[in-house]
């Protein structure tokens, strides 16, 4: 399967925070040939074990997206919404959205709002009164965007969710190249990052690794007036993470991935970011501390219902990754 083939088929599936298991199962299925073992902890991660008799090392990809969750159901049929993760309001009005059971709607807001935010919006599906809306969706259920996986060109794809499916991307790819590994090697592919780190937290508590690398999206710095929020540009290959809002990563482990890139002629960049914050901010503070990197993938609109990225970045943050693992 190609990059973008990989993307569109974890793209299919419904992920929101907390509600994970049906991307886990398709990454199972996409990585089973390649793994050594795979099992699921408590919390839901999917831990993918590639044996090697260096020492431990997690590379970690968290699975959810954001989404919004039904809080009222109004007599009207109206639903009324709540956030599952952080979500801009301005980025969501009348977007398509769509449920686990295959009920789809449009977010549109209270016309007598004198401020856009989630809680003067709802979901409109189609119902013509609370009980018809009650048949179809339950209070606690949960909705994530319905807008399609579109190439741009020949080297670019607009999508949803590409946080962090392209992290994932990145993920599955560096699994599916590595013939031999060095580290003893566990891809963790996390849960409930988008409510705060949550799945790392005891994922890296359990495998107790010695290095981390995480795999995730990072701000971009190349749209008009960018406001130098982040240093990643698309094409500019994989965002070897300095710090953001989370962690600063060991200086020592930044080098050694640059190098290695350099030395594998893998495309690469620095990632300095003034905001947000990925699984390596509790993967960094585990333990007694974990040797900790990152690997992202540049993408622009993070968290809208169409976000940016170039396919080749999520091709070299793959190669870098697999690199690390196999190299002492």
């Amino acid at each position: 399967m190609t990059t973008f083939e990989i993307l569109k088929e974890l793209n299919k599936c419904f992920g929101p925070s907390g509600n994970e298991k049906e991307i886990a199962a398709k990454i199972k299925r996409l990585v089973r040939p390649y793994a050594d073992e795979i099992k699921t902890d408590v919390m839901g991660n999917l831990i993918v074990h590639k044996k090697g008799n260096g020492p431990k090392l997690m590379i970690a990809a968290h699975m959810d997206s954001i989404g919004f969750i039904v809080t009222h159901i109004e007599k009207d049929g109206l639903l009324r919404i709540g956030m599952v993760g952080g979500i801009h309001p301005d980025d969501v009005l009348a977007t398509p959205v769509r449920f686990a059971n295959g009920v789809v709607g449009t977010i549109y807001e209270n016309g007598g709002a004198k401020k856009r935010e989630i809680d003067s919006m709802f979901i409109d599906i189609g119902a013509k009164d609370e009980k018809e809306a009650a048949a179809m969706v339950s209070v606690g259920d949960m909705a994530v965007y319905n807008t399609p996986t579109l190439m741009l060109g020949e080297n670019r794809v607009a999508s949803p969710y590409l946080d962090n499916r392209a992290g994932c991307v990145a993920a599955i790819l560096a699994i599916q190249q590595i013939k031999k590994v060095y580290y003893d090697t566990y891809f963790v592919f996390t849960v409930q990052e988008e409510l705060g780190l949550r799945g790392a937290k005891p994922a890296a508590f359990g495998i107790e690794p010695e290095y981390a690398i995480v795999a995730d999206t990072t701000l971009v710095d190349d749209t008009p007036n960018a406001n130098h929020v982040g240093t990643s540009v698309l094409g500019g290959g994989a965002a070897v993470k300095v710090m953001d809002k989370s962690v600063i990563c060991n200086p020592e482990m930044v080098e050694k991935i640059m190098a290695l890139a350099k030395r594998k002629k893998i495309k690469a960049q620095l990632d300095v970011l003034r905001a947000g914050g990925t699984d390596a901010g509790e993967m960094r503070v585990s333990g007694s501390g974990v040797w900790t990197g990152g690997i992202s993938v540049a993408t622009r609109y993070i968290h809208s219902p169409g976000e940016v990225c170039q396919l080749s970045d999520i091709e070299d943050a793959g190669a870098l990754m697999a690199a690390f693992a196999a190299t002492k």
